[in-house]
């Protein structure tokens, strides 16, 4: 599935987690993923667990 973080386009595996996407993203921006993750928000900017479930199209934004 694919959805976007910080405005790029990632593509997961179903059933993927938000915490997927955090890792995925910084490995793809070749930057160290942050201990604790960062906070990150949906479309709307709520707050979006990292345990959270992702579907296709999400967009999340990861704020630093």
């Amino acid at each position: 599935m694919k959805i976007s973080v910080n405005n790029t386009i990632l593509e997961l595996h179903t059933g993927a987690r938000v915490k997927d996407a955090i890792v995925k993203y910084y490995s793809q921006e070749g930057r160290k993923v942050p201990k604790p993750f960062p906070a990150v928000e949906d479309r709307y900017g709520n707050t979006v667990d990292s345990d959270g479930e992702l579907t296709e199209g999400n967009k999340l934004v990861i704020r630093e």
